[in-house]
C-alpha cells in the first residue's frame, strides 16, 4: 500500500440516515457501519478510525473481555466479519477481500481502536470534573 494514499470516509447515503463506509488506501470499501443509534456515534467513530488508520496506530486491545469484539457467524455462505458492541449488536461489517487472514487482522485492529476510543472518552469525561474543580480553586487563590 502506498503510504501517501490515505484511508478515506465515504457517506453512501448522506443525510439523517447516512451510511458510513471506510475505504482502504486502494479505494476499496473495507468497513460498513450499521445504523447509528441516534447519538451520532458513527460520525465520531468513523473520524477516529480514519485518523488512527492513517496515523498507523496498532494498539493492543485495552478491553478484550468486555468491550467491542469481532464476531464471525462461521457460515460459509455468509462469511461476514462483524464488529459487535458489548450488547452483542453488530455495528460494523468488515467487507471480505478473499484473504481471511487480512480481514481478521483488520477486524482485530478496528476492534482494538474502537475499545481504545471508548477508554479515552471515558477517561476524558471522568477527568473533566477534576479540572473544573481546579479552575474553581484558582480564582480564590488570586484574591489573596
Amino acid at each position: 500500500m502506498n503510504p501517501s494514499s490515505p484511508w478515506t470516509l465515504f457517506l453512501a447515503r448522506p443525510g439523517r440516515d447516512r451510511q458510513h463506509v471506510i475505504r482502504d488506501p486502494r479505494g476499496e470499501p473495507r468497513l460498513i457501519f450499521g445504523e447509528d443509534d441516534g447519538t451520532r456515534i458513527n460520525d465520531h467513530l468513523a473520524r477516529y478510525l480514519i485518523e488512527s488508520l492513517n496515523a498507523g496506530h496498532h494498539p493492543d486491545d485495552p478491553n478484550p473481555d468486555e468491550g467491542w469484539f469481532l464476531d464471525s457467524p462461521g457460515d460459509e455462505q455468509e462469511p461476514a466479519l462483524l464488529i459487535c458492541d458489548p450488547d452483542f449488536e453488530g455495528r460494523l461489517e468488515i467487507l471480505e477481500t478473499g484473504n481471511p487472514k487480512e480481514d481478521q487482522a483488520l477486524g482485530r485492529r478496528i476492534t482494538a481502536l474502537i475499545n481504545t476510543y471508548f477508554l479515552e472518552e471515558e477517561s476524558s469525561h471522568s477527568s473533566a470534573p477534576s479540572s473544573s474543580s481546579r479552575m474553581e480553586r484558582e480564582p480564590s487563590k488570586s484574591r489573596l
